[in-house]
């Protein structure tokens, strides 16, 4: 019987893995989940707004500012800032590559979250020690992510309900499997 268990619940796990690499590769969206080449979209949109904010944090200098009297934070804060862009960058490279694994999903939606408060933190000290030129111009990108946000947000949820559900159907599958297994009789040697 003992044979019969691992075989069966072998059997099980491939059952199992078999819907959800189906799914995986398939092109087209569970129930309830945005179409795939919507999320790709979304994915290049964000990775070209983190872009567009770096192009702008490029001419922003704060070594210049510590001159004037501000804080030596802020040249930090801006190379985390731009490593923070390139990190989402490849986050929603890595998205748009798995737009149906959550992991990614989750990264990109930290990422952007993060940079969302450094980036208006840096346009304040640029509208203070560099003008209000660069300051209007990083608020104003930062701002239009504001609704990128949201539909990552939404997404996330979607993915995270999906592959909630996803679980609870293994759940049940594989306790329906085992309390089949019990109802057997034990093979005679």
């Amino acid at each position: 019987m003992a044979d019969m268990n691992w075989f069966s619940i072998i059997a099980l796990l491939a059952a199992l893995a078999l819907p959800l690499a189906a799914q995986e590769a398939s092109q087209d969206a569970p129930a309830g989940l945005s179409p795939r080449w919507e999320v790709i979209e979304m994915a290049k949109g964000l990775e070209n707004h983190a872009a567009d904010i770096e192009q702008l944090l490029q001419r922003v200098r704060p070594k210049e500012w510590i001159q004037d009297g501000a804080p030596e934070a802020y040249v930090s804060q801006h190379g985390e800032t731009l490593s923070g862009l390139r990190n989402l960058i490849l986050s929603a490279q890595n998205m748009a590559r798995h737009p149906q694994k959550l992991t990614p999903v989750v990264d990109t939606f930290l990422w952007l979250d993060r940079l969302d408060s450094m980036v208006s933190s840096i346009a304040a000290g640029a509208r203070k020690y560099q003008g209000p030129a660069v300051s209007d111009l990083l608020l104003a990108a930062n701002e239009r992510s504001s609704g990128r946000m949201e539909q990552l947000k939404i997404y996330l949820r979607q993915l995270a309900e999906s592959r909630e559900a996803e679980m609870e159907i293994a759940h049940s599958e594989a306790q329906r499997c085992r309390d089949e297994l019990f109802r057997q009789p034990p093979r005679r040697k």
